[in-house]
């Protein structure tokens, strides 16, 4: 009976002793490491590594993929992405070099480094090879040790993160005073005018003034010269015109801004007829003029330099008391060539701001 008694004391003590000499150990909790594996080689010598390792705090967890030297920014970069990526305390990898073997264990978030090199022959799980392998998975435990208990082994390669700074206090900031800038414009355009198949195309030129609210913008059209011709007649005409625009920007995303506008202004008509028969007597030149008014929608794109500006614009006019071309037979006038009251037109250009 006292035998007994004694042997049970003796477990008992045993017990807690065990207990308080590995209650720390027992009580830590695990983290997180992690071996990229590249070869059969890296998965034999993992498994060594665990072997060594199984009393840490410790969970190692393969990665499969290229080796980590591999990268275009080296292997301690693709650590600290591996690190990041995973949420580990440890990254590791193994690098073969002939009869040598090489590990790395990193500790990214203090910035060490520790490398260990060991003669390493044979296939995998030979005796030659297991002797290697095992003295290098002792220098892991080591490594991983150390990492455990804050202290990690190796050179210091990088410095650690610095804390995270606290946000900067918010400020009222003023409003942004509204962008003045005047701007020219220059570009090519074409309508269709009713008067010739092919409409009338030509050059556009303006000045204007770009507010945040508001574009204000002078505009010159001039257009090449059409020939009308019938077997009568061979009538040259000219047309031009100044416009005034008051454009309101009402869509900007990236390097784009739209806007649409209202514009008035005058179109002029300079007509020149040759007669083409004998029996037809041509009037004089002459100079008409029509009132102009229509909208507009502009598309902008400012991109390359903050200077230039490509531009492309719709807009449909609206002729009053265009010129009417015919011939006046016997008292009588016989319309030939109305002109279309409505002329959608389409312009681009580059826009130069000074």
């Amino acid at each position: 009976m006292f035998v007994l008694e004694a042997v049970a004391w003796q477990r008992v003590m045993g017990l807690a002793l065990v207990l308080a000499l590995g209650g720390t150990a027992w009580a830590a909790d695990p983290w997180r490491a992690v071996a990229r594996v590249a070869s059969l080689e890296d998965r034999a010598l993992l498994e060594r590594v665990r072997g060594q390792s199984s009393d840490l705090p410790v969970v190692l967890e393969a990665e499969a993929g290229l080796a980590m030297d591999a990268g275009p920014d080296g292997a301690w970069r693709e650590a600290e992405r591996t690190a990041l990526r995973r949420d580990a305390r440890a990254v590791l990898w193994f690098t073969r070099e002939g009869a040598r073997l090489r590990v790395s264990v990193a500790a990214p978030r203090t910035g060490h480094l520790f490398v260990r090199t060991a003669r390493v022959e044979g296939a995998p799980e030979t005796l030659t090879w297991s002797v290697g392998a095992e003295a290098l998975a002792l220098a892991v435990r080591s490594a991983l040790r150390a990492v455990d208990a804050g202290e990690p082994l190796g050179e210091v390669v990088a410095p650690p993160p610095p804390p995270p700074a606290l946000p900067p206090p918010e400020v009222a900031t003023p409003l942004a005073e509204p962008v003045n800038e005047a701007f020219l414009q220059v570009g090519l355009h074409a309508a269709l005018d009713g008067y010739h198949p092919g409409g009338q195309q030509g050059l556009s030129v303006g000045l204007g003034w770009a507010g945040q609210r508001l574009h204000l913008r002078a505009q010159v059209l001039a257009s090449l010269p059409v020939h009308l011709r019938d077997a009568y007649t061979d009538i040259r005409l000219t047309q031009g015109s100044a416009l005034a625009w008051a454009d309101v920007p009402f869509l900007e995303a990236g390097h784009w801004l739209a806007t649409v506008g209202l514009g008035a202004g005058v179109a002029g008509f300079w007509r020149r007829t040759e007669a083409r028969a004998a029996e037809v007597e041509p009037a004089p030149s002459r100079w008409l003029a029509a009132f102009v008014v229509g909208p507009a929608v502009r598309v902008r794109w400012r991109r390359f330099a903050a200077a230039f500006a490509l531009e492309a614009t719709l807009s449909g006019e609206v002729l009053l008391g265009r010129p009417r071309l015919g011939y006046s037979v016997d008292g009588d006038f016989v319309l030939r060539e109305d002109g279309a009251p409505v002329r959608p037109r389409l312009g681009v250009g580059m826009v130069i701001f000074p």
